[in-house]
């Protein structure tokens, strides 16, 4: 939803965008590391050794943090999923659908052709879908082999060995929005080149 202003007013998508990596309501490093350990079944400080004490992104779902791998060095961005995910998003699904229910409804009465609860259903697949970080590293291992021979689209490695359901590990990469004006111009990028890539990738994506 944070992605249509088609849908939504700027000020809701704003406040939405918030969720993608900004949610105040962080889980703590223990529980985090205690949820690497419990899935890779080695202890944390085995594995990683963090580069920022605090997490550098927390979304809705995960919190990333930058770590460097003890085995080699290299800087990576680990994603651990929030704990109680998949039970806390199965009752917000099923608020979610009865409401829709008595708005489609209400779109009856009102001759409206809308069925909320189709796409309550198709965004509750796709939220279980993200939920599952092995098949998140299989589509980014995917995207890899559609584009590796594309320029300008790079596509971080996946640490298959230290990934599961509910650990993802991945290159680190260096990035920024599409919105941030000041360093889209600081590397001289044209937004219209890079959203032409980006069509470019999703038209791919479909065939």
């Amino acid at each position: 939803m944070s992605s249509r202003p088609d849908l939504l007013p700027a000020e809701y998508l704003e406040e939405l965008q918030r969720l993608q990596d900004d949610v105040q309501l962080r889980f703590s490093n223990e529980v985090a590391f205690h949820t690497v350990q419990k899935e890779l079944g080695v202890a944390f400080d085995k594995i990683f050794e963090l580069v920022e004490e605090e997490p550098i992104a927390a979304a809705s779902i995960g919190q990333v943090f930058k770590c460097r791998l003890i085995s080699n060095g290299d800087t990576v961005a680990l994603k651990i999923q929030r704990p109680k995910c998949e039970e806390i998003i199965a009752l917000d699904l099923y608020i979610l659908r009865w409401w829709s229910g008595v708005y489609n409804q209400i779109f009856k009465v009102l001759n409206r052709d809308i069925d909320l609860q189709s796409i309550i259903d198709d965004f509750g697949e796709l939220i279980y879908r993200e939920i599952d970080y092995v098949a998140e590293a299989a589509n980014a291992q995917r995207f890899n082999e559609l584009y590796a021979g594309v320029t300008d689209v790079f596509v971080p490695k996946i640490y298959s060995e230290l990934t599961t359901s509910k650990v993802l590990t991945m290159e680190w990469v260096d990035g920024f929005r599409l919105t941030d004006a000041t360093s889209l111009a600081r590397y001289d990028l044209e937004p219209s080149k890079l959203v032409n890539t980006l069509v470019q990738c999703l038209s791919l994506i479909h065939i």
